[in-house]
């Protein structure tokens, strides 16, 4: 090689990796080590609430509970306010549930709430570590931000304090994500809910992940920047010294040309992960398939009836009056107005109470013939009665009932009502496509669909999986949250059941008769696409049931919405109607199958 040749290669390049110091790479790890200090105080100030929210204290439940009674309390009959005079002699018109205690209430019982999930990790000793982990992530980003002002002074000791700082994130977010997996697993062992929600396997894994890719995605953030730290560049930026490249150097290439070897450009980090992927990632999340928790409702041998109470009302003795005729010559004195008003109010709140529940049957909650316990022949000791919502990629597809307590008061008035004591106190939720993974007889009697906004996300498979759950023996209620959703409804039923129709159901069918009884059909709530319940039937059965009229909006905690006590006691009743009829829906089609 001639000097000329010499000269023309360029003396800060080593094998096409350059060495010569950049004060431009220095300088651009300085600000990406001070943008973390933004992230982490997004993270000291938000990190609280986000706990909070998950898991509230016994005193924000407290009063959520206040509220939601408060707006809730006319609807029941309270007998306590009665004057002495008027007080009712109540009845249990079930014997067999007074003797077993059925209808007392369950205080032996022990609620599964967030406030109980927020309990047992503190026994655990867990929720003191994540308290802990938003003032650890701020102080982390203060210390970022600090080093990465520092280190625009580029000397020695500055690059020394960012590698020590970047280097501090990996235990700190390794240890974040271990301590979330127990959280989450821990949780799960014990079947407690997270934010109100049940969890099984696959959600609790996605909610695991949900939390710790953040800090996944910021260790290899700092992996980058300890790798520009470490290389030759970068180094003698701060130091002053020249030399041959270094680790980083030959880190950073290799994902930039996919390894050093010019013939197979392949990359060892990318062969790795793909490794990984296909032989752990994948198979891992084959297993997951079916891991949903089947779906049985109690099992017993009641009737389409409730253990309702009669309130007898004690008549006041008739006062004697002295009757005259009207061409008498003594003045009769007439009471005033107000005075008038006060016995007509009166008059009103008894008849209110006596006929709180007069269109309900009496009777063991179920289905057998109400000779035996409450519950359903095909069913399962001990078994649980859930409340399942359909996911979608909808605006606001839940209506907001997970935030309102709807499904939640739900539950809570059916147990009120039906006196069972296996009632999960929380909804759950799970997109169209995990209704595949049900075994044949635990698959949900019914599930619940609605939305502020079209019905989105869902495709072919999803058409095909619910379709074959209907038709199998589930049942899907739809309710209408706008009119938007109103026609997505629509919509999808005619992709789902293609030929068939959204027919009105009559007001004498049995849906709307037991086990309470509703004459005129659907009472009307709000109007988003109609005021008559409205239905698809497949083998002389309804397979779904849709309200157009926001029915669960008269669920909702007092607050949320406007509601009489007429309207939500009739939403909770046309629920129950609808709940007790795809149990016994459900009852007979497993029974056919088991045959």
């Amino acid at each position: 090689m001639t000097k000329k040749s010499q000269i023309r290669l360029p003396e800060e390049s080593v094998d096409q990796i350059p060495t010569q110091a950049s004060t431009l790479k220095a300088v651009v790890v300085s600000v990406a080590t001070f943008m973390l200090l933004p992230l982490g105080a997004l993270v000291f100030f938000f990190g609280p609430i986000f706990i909070e929210l998950h898991f509230p204290t016994e005193e924000e439940v407290a009063t959520e509970e206040t509220s939601s009674q408060k707006g809730s309390s006319l609807d029941q009959l309270d007998v306590d306010d009665l004057t002495e005079e008027k007080k009712p002699e109540e009845t249990v018109l079930d014997p067999t549930q007074a003797q077993s205690g059925e209808g007392k209430p369950d205080d032996e019982e022990e609620e599964a709430t967030a406030v109980e999930s927020r309990r047992h990790l503190e026994r655990v000793g867990y929720f003191t570590y994540i308290t802990l982990l938003p003032y650890v992530f701020g102080g982390l980003g203060v210390l970022c931000g600090i080093c990465g002002l520092l280190s625009l002074v580029r000397i020695g000791i500055t690059r020394l304090l960012l590698r020590i700082t970047l280097s501090l994130i990996y235990p700190v977010m390794i240890g974040h994500a271990i301590l979330m997996w127990l959280m989450v697993f821990e949780l799960l062992a014990q079947k407690l809910p997270i934010a109100g929600l049940a969890q099984d396997r696959v959600t609790s894994l996605k909610l695991w992940w949900e939390i710790s890719w953040p800090g996944f995605a910021i260790m290899l953030y700092a992996y980058w920047l300890n790798a520009m730290l470490c290389s030759r560049s970068v180094y003698a930026a701060f130091t002053r010294k020249q030399g041959l490249p270094m680790e980083g150097d030959r880190v950073l290439e290799g994902f930039r040309t996919h390894g050093h070897d010019p013939r197979s450009r392949k990359s060892l980090y990318g062969s790795a992960f793909t490794h990984w992927f296909i032989l752990v990632l994948i198979p891992f999340l084959m297993t997951l398939r079916g891991c949903v928790e089947p779906y049985r409702p109690p099992k017993g041998a009641g009737d389409n009836a409730v253990p309702v109470q009669v309130v007898k009302v004690k008549k006041k003795k008739k006062k004697k009056q002295l009757k005259l005729r009207k061409d008498s010559a003594i003045i009769i004195d007439i009471p005033p107005l107000d005075d008038i008003d006060k016995v007509v109010e009166e008059m009103t709140d008894v008849v209110y109470d006596t006929t709180a529940m007069k269109n309900a049957k009496a009777g063991s909650p179920g289905k057998g013939g109400g000779k035996g316990p409450p519950g359903w022949p095909e069913g399962q000791e001990g078994a649980e009665i859930r409340f399942i919502r359909l996911s979608h990629a909808g605006y606001n597809w839940e209506d907001g009932m997970g935030k309102t307590n709807a499904d939640k008061n739900f539950m809570r008035e059916f147990q009120r009502i039906t006196k069972f004591k296996k009632v999960r106190k929380y909804g759950e939720s799970h997109p169209i496509s995990h209704l595949d993974l049900y075994p044949d007889d635990g698959f949900p009697p019914f599930v619940f669909i609605t939305g502020d906004g079209p019905i989105r996300g869902v495709g072919g498979s999803d058409i095909k999986i619910l379709r074959e759950y209907c038709e199998k023996g589930g049942m899907l209620i739809g309710d209408a949250g706008s009119p938007s959703f109103d026609r997505s409804f629509r919509d999808l039923m005619r992709r789902v059941f293609p030929g068939k129709s959204l027919l009105n159901v009559s007001d004498d069918d049995r849906i709307y008769q037991l086990p309470f009884n509703f004459p005129n059909g659907a009472p009307s709530f709000w109007s988003h696409g109609g005021t008559r319940g409205m239905g698809i039937k497949h083998n002389n059965r309804w397979m779904v049931f849709y309200h157009p009229g926001d029915m669960n909006d008269a669920w909702k905690s007092s607050g949320y919405s406007k509601v009489s006590p007429d309207m939500r006691r009739n939403a909770y009743n046309l629920g129950i109607n609808i709940v007790f009829y795809a149990f016994n829906e459900w009852n007979d089609a497993i029974a056919k199958k088991r045959k």
